[in-house]
């Protein structure tokens, strides 16, 4: 047996054409694939940003755990080395900065890539120049920009190097078993750079900037846009979207039927609500709503299509181990999903989500920037960095406008109950920052992580 396991980096739960909640075709390949597989309608991550929420979905464990998420612990088990402990190869490729090696990610792999870590030292040396002289929002920089990532993609391909779906399309075509690839989509993330025809078949309307600028202003000012720059990013964002479905095409193509696939996002993307454009350190459902689809090999049993009971992102590494027949390590913290996918009724866990980072040093623990979610398919409890506690009825107030502070009631308590107990269990002491050496940091600027 093989598994794929794809993930798609800031991809909200809306924008996937296989939930029933999606208002377009934003992802036909994906939702034709679907069909053969299991949607989960409720599917949470545990952060609202790469960092956050790949410590749980390697690790089923939570972003906090074992001193946080700017390495990844020794003792967290990765779903990639039980699997190698029982004999299986393993192939991981990415574009995300926050996921190099050097942060714990790489073990268990027999391969492991990070295809953004190709650089062209004449046009960096020009960047960083014109950063200098000029800052990131100057016309002269963001035309630097452009110059770079339009020349770094045909001379990648010409030294021959990888790219995510290519490196995945190879690997499921080497070998016939025993195989666990992993490929992360850096695609739809901001800025936000999808081909022009996408972009008129999206309707994005003229802009009188890049996109790459308009994005930009939208991240840092969101309140300052007109309208029709408010829906010309939105639109940005769903051809970003369309785009990535795009780039999977032949890589699902390529699957056949004795591979588990499951697919999901890191997290999603605000779009304007909460002030917000981008994600973090917020835990709106606009970041933490996920999309999630399980399409297991043909040889196991597919009972339900649609599963509306709330799975976490710790729940997708148990649900790989499941159908490679391989156990659990102690730590882990998630389920299996597979007997939902083959018809059994799973209960509804209250989901933890969390952070200890502020906008302005992401990824970075701040044991004063610590907020905490916990999550129920009806109501979210949510104490945030400064102390105050905050209670949304999901069912009246979905797009979470109309906080209770201080909720009391019967309903509230397991939820505050399940707070009180997690805030409790997180301890940073001694947790080691994460050396970034400055190609990271450029490149976390480009992803309008930093300033």
């Amino acid at each position: 047996m093989k598994t794929l396991l794809i993930t798609i980096d800031a991809w909200r739960a809306s924008h996937a054409s296989f939930t029933p909640d999606a208002a377009e075709e934003y992802t036909p390949a994906l939702a034709s694939f679907a069909e053969g597989g299991t949607v989960f309608t409720q599917a949470v991550s545990h952060g609202p940003a790469t960092p956050y929420a790949f410590p749980a979905l390697f690790s089923s464990t939570l972003p906090l755990d074992y001193g946080g998420y700017e390495r990844i612990d020794p003792a967290r088990t990765l779903v990639s080395e039980r699997l190698r402990e029982a004999g299986w190869r393993a192939v991981g490729v990415h574009g995300n900065p926050w996921l190099g090696e050097k942060y714990g990610y790489g073990r268990g792999y027999d391969f492991y890539e990070d295809v953004g870590e190709f650089g062209l030292p004449f046009l960096d040396d020009a960047r960083e120049f014109l950063i200098d002289r000029f800052g990131l929002d100057h016309p002269a920089y963001r035309a630097a920009q452009k110059l770079y990532r339009h020349a770094q993609e045909p001379l990648q391909r010409f030294r021959g190097g990888p790219d995510e779906v290519s490196t995945a399309i190879e690997a499921l075509d080497a070998r016939a078993d025993d195989l666990f690839v992993w490929t992360h989509l850096l695609t739809p993330h901001a800025p936000y750079t999808p081909p022009k025809r996408l972009r008129e078949e999206m309707g994005v309307p003229e802009l009188s900037t890049s996109p790459t600028a308009l994005v930009t202003r939208a991240q840092r000012d969101p309140d300052a846009l007109s309208e029709r720059e408010r829906e010309a990013v939105k639109r940005l964002y769903a051809a970003a979207v369309r785009h990535a479905d795009e780039q999977l095409e032949p890589l699902l193509a390529r699957v056949d039927d004795e591979t588990l696939v499951v697919v999901t996002a890191d997290h999603g993307e605000a779009l304007f609500e909460h002030g917000q454009v981008g994600h973090e350190p917020a835990l709106y459902d606009e970041l933490i709503r996920v999309p999630l689809l399980i399409r297991p090999p043909a040889d196991a049993p597919i009972d339900a299509s649609v599963v509306d009971r709330q799975v976490q992102h710790v729940d997708v590494a148990p649900t790989i181990l499941d159908y490679a027949g391989v156990s659990p390590p102690s730590t882990f913290r998630g389920r299996s999903l597979r007997p939902a996918v083959e018809g059994e009724t799973l209960d509804d866990r209250l989901a933890v989500s969390e952070v200890a980072s502020t906008a302005k040093t992401p990824g970075r623990l701040d044991e004063n920037a610590i907020q905490v979610a916990i999550r129920s398919p009806e109501r979210k409890l949510i104490r945030n960095a400064d102390g105050d506690l905050l209670g949304f009825d999901l069912g009246d107030d979905p797009d979470e406008e109309r906080p209770t502070r201080n909720p009391r009631g019967s309903e509230w308590r397991p939820l505050e109950s399940a707070l009180d107990d997690r805030l409790g269990a997180i301890d940073l002491t001694g947790a080691a920052a994460a050396e970034r050496d400055a190609a990271v940091e450029r490149r976390l600027q480009d992803l309008g992580y930093l300033d």
